[in-house]
């Protein structure tokens, strides 16, 4: 069973107004190279976080994000979300196929990864940790920097490429 999120247009534009990022440096995990990784700072009273990052498979094969996890929330969510009629609709995802040679690019607006129930406020300036689990390549863990709560893509990235899925 899917379950859909409906947000305002004006939440939409909270959620995806623009500011600079610092970059962490990129994670290899076989074949994958996770870069670009980030969430944004979460308001006082705010129970939910988002994490973006975008994933490259060098591979011949196709890899699964199957699993998320972090310390700092009770559940890691995949969700997609899109536009309908000037409404946001964020809708769970099992699980993300990084195609051969391919990459997935999580970012506001699109994919991304949903801290559901956090355990403390994510504060501009720390860092948090979060395990990747891949269908093909593991178990992998990144530090992302927490950014800005209006913080967009990492700057100097390839993020206008389109999502492939």
């Amino acid at each position: 069973m899917k379950r859909y999120f409906v947000m305002t247009g004006a939440a939409l534009l909270l959620c995806g107004a623009m500011s600079g990022v610092v970059q962490a440096e990129p994670v290899r995990q076989q074949a994958l190279v996770i870069d670009g990784v980030y969430a944004r700072a979460t308001v006082p009273g705010q129970t939910v976080g988002a994490a973006y990052l975008i994933i490259e498979n060098n591979g011949d094969v196709s890899d699964r994000l199957v699993f998320a996890s972090s310390p700092v929330a009770h559940r890691v969510v995949l969700h997609s979300s899109q536009m309908e009629q000037g409404m946001a609709h964020m809708q769970h995802e099992k699980s993300l196929e990084i195609p051969a040679h391919g990459r997935i690019v999580l970012k506001p607006g699109g994919l991304h990864l949903m801290l559901e129930d956090l355990k403390q406020p994510l504060q501009e300036g720390q860092s948090l940790s979060m395990k990747l689990k891949f269908e093909r390549s593991g178990e992998v863990e990144v530090a992302l920097p927490v950014q800005p709560v209006m913080a967009e893509e990492p700057m100097g990235k390839a993020m206008h490429h389109d999502m492939m899925h």
